[in-house]
């Protein structure tokens, strides 16, 4: 009888030091940390984060607007360039159906002499036809605005010193020698914010009831074709389309961060939404 008191004890032993080993396995195992696409994410959830109350009613945002002398001497000092372009491309809407369209703003250039200039290159795809386009977009009006509903303990932490607001005029021409190209033409809104650190000007989502429906920037104009007489097509571009896109087409998406397509619109061009088609990656040239 005492060999059978023997059996369970070595097997209770095992089992711990089969667990030890495991741990010390994973412990010193890389950690892997979970990656999303910024391309997939909407701010609709960082704009409820801030307030002070989220029960009391949203009050108005308060705009000082700047006259001309004040907006040419901020864009003088703060460079806008980073806003326009960062490395990968944004969603908007085409056409009176809303079809799908992506643009990437590949370069943004303030012009040497004008401070509210910016010369923009890039690349829009729509149904898989990919097309170049240069253009520019010109500041027209800078506003600061400060936002009463927000805790202000909080924005300091963000370390954002003043909140602004922006509206321009878009004008992006696409290659000529394409049978389908066109010029895209229309107005803009935006919000930002410059930070009392070292790090950049930023775009501003955080507010509610924002001028671009908190998108950080949102372009509405028309498509007008080159060569086919009386061709014009509306087009919103946005940063974040996410944020007012179901104003546009009811229920469009779910989320509060991570986004998901009301199935009903897929076929609009958003089948292919979650799928990894960096489509405007340059391939590598072989070498010789």
């Amino acid at each position: 009888m005492k060999k059978l008191v023997f059996i369970p004890i070595l097997f209770a032993a095992i089992v711990v030091l089969t667990t030890q080993c495991l741990n010390k396995q994973a412990a010193n195992a890389p950690k892997v940390q979970a990656v999303i696409n910024p391309l997939k994410l909407t701010h609709k959830e960082g704009a409820d984060t801030l307030l002070i109350d989220s029960t009391a009613p949203i009050k108005p945002l308060n705009f000082k607007v700047l006259n001309s002398k004040q907006a040419i001497a901020f864009l003088t000092v703060n460079n806008l360039d980073t806003l326009f372009s960062n490395g990968y491309p944004f969603n908007g809407f085409y056409g009176e159906d809303h079809y799908r369209i992506e643009y990437l703003f590949e370069s943004s250039k303030r012009d040497a002499q004008d401070p509210t200039l910016f010369h923009i290159k890039g690349r829009n795809r729509y149904k898989k036809v990919i097309t170049p386009f240069e253009g520019t977009i010109r500041i027209t009006q800078v506003s600061e605005f400060t936002d009463p509903n927000l805790d202000t303990a909080d924005v300091n932490a963000m370390h954002v010193k003043t909140l602004y607001a922006a509206q321009g005029e878009f004008e992006l021409k696409e290659d000529p020698t394409l049978k389908t190209s066109g010029v895209f033409k229309g107005k803009m809104k935006m919000e930002f914010n410059t930070r009392t650190d070292e790090y950049p000007t930023e775009f501003w989502f955080q507010s509610q009831q924002l001028p671009s429906g908190g998108a950080g920037y949102r372009m509405d104009g028309n498509w007008t074709s080159y060569t086919q007489k009386g061709l014009v097509k509306p087009v919103i571009l946005a940063h974040d389309l996410f944020r007012f896109a179901n104003d546009i087409l009811k229920d469009f998406s779910y989320g509060e961060r991570e986004v998901e397509i009301n199935p009903k619109y897929r076929s609009l061009g958003w089948e292919s939404f979650w799928e990894n088609d960096e489509w405007w990656v340059e391939a590598e040239k072989p070498k010789m």
